[in-house]
């Protein structure tokens, strides 16, 4: 079923995905669905910030000839929908499937237990919500705060799915590779590395949105594999507000001009650029 390992020795490659989700969500114990982080006391899920920052990404990676693999919420989607054409908005990239309302599937953040009728028709649910909007079935899922289990891959695999998105996994010995797993998905794991200081950095660049983090970090942690696809993740809301509130637009334009730097010096460096349906379909089928 899988090509043979030779095809992936000596290959660098990256992927710049999108979590397309309730803008600054936040689980709530004791509620399935996410809300957003309280403005005024109100943690009602806002969908405001996800909407400008989409149409700002998809405009910076058009303009770079770059794909994006947009993991689309789908209720998030729903509401974007209802403000700009977003098929026509995320035409040539590739979209796949970031749940219905941004639950936890497991439980962990929440304390709410999901049985596995309710998980199937949460998914079932979302891939039909984004295939009615996008016009594309999604091949790939990513989990709302990256938890997963066996029982949601399993779902995933008997739905057609190809790849799950969730986990990270640190770059060994200069290597960050997928792998099949045994419910027949390949996991396409995010990368975790250290930076100049020694320290611990996820490809997640949420923490340079916020402040906490330079450029030049996740450049760092480019240079750390020389073998495998390395996924770099934002949230589309986390381009014009942090979590302590909404962006000048000076500061939406840093947002911005420092993932278009990220961007340009990877394609310095000669690292290719892929959608993570394409790779599972170019090197595992």
């Amino acid at each position: 079923m899988f090509k043979a390992s030779i095809y992936f020795q000596f290959m660098r490659l990256a992927a710049i995905t999108i979590d397309v989700d309730r803008d600054v969500n936040m689980p709530l114990p004791g509620r399935r669905e996410a809300g957003s982080a309280p403005r005024d006391g109100n943690d009602t899920p806002r969908f405001a910030s996800s909407t400008q920052g989409l149409s700002l990404i998809v405009e910076l990676l058009n303009d770079m000839s770059i794909r994006g693999t947009f993991f689309l919420e789908a209720d998030t989607a729903r509401h974007i929908a209802s403000e700009v054409n977003i098929r026509n908005m995320l035409r040539g990239h590739e979209i796949a499937s970031h749940g219905h309302s941004h639950e936890d599937l497991t439980g962990k953040k929440t304390g709410v237990f999901i049985d596995i009728a309710e998980k199937a028709n949460i998914i079932d649910k979302a891939s039909q919500i984004i295939q009615e909007l996008t016009g594309q079935f999604p091949k790939g899922f990513r989990a709302p705060y990256q938890n997963i289990d066996n029982t949601v891959l399993e779902l995933l695999a008997e739905r057609g799915y190809l790849y799950d998105s969730s986990i990270t996994n640190s770059i060994t010995n200069g290597r960050i590779n997928p792998h099949a797993l045994s419910s027949g998905l390949i996991e396409i794991p995010l990368a975790k590395g250290v930076d100049a200081n020694g320290k611990s950095i996820h490809s997640y660049l949420w923490p340079m949105h916020e402040g906490k983090r330079q450029p030049g970090d996740y450049l760092d942690l480019l240079d750390q594999y020389d073998d495998g696809l390395l996924v770099l993740a934002t949230h589309s809301w986390h381009i014009v507000e942090t979590f302590t509130g909404p962006l000048s637009r000076s500061l939406i334009d840093s947002n911005l001009d420092n993932v278009r730097m990220i961007l340009d010096e990877a394609l310095e460096k000669g690292i290719e650029f892929i959608t993570l349906d394409k790779y599972v379909e170019k090197f595992y089928y």
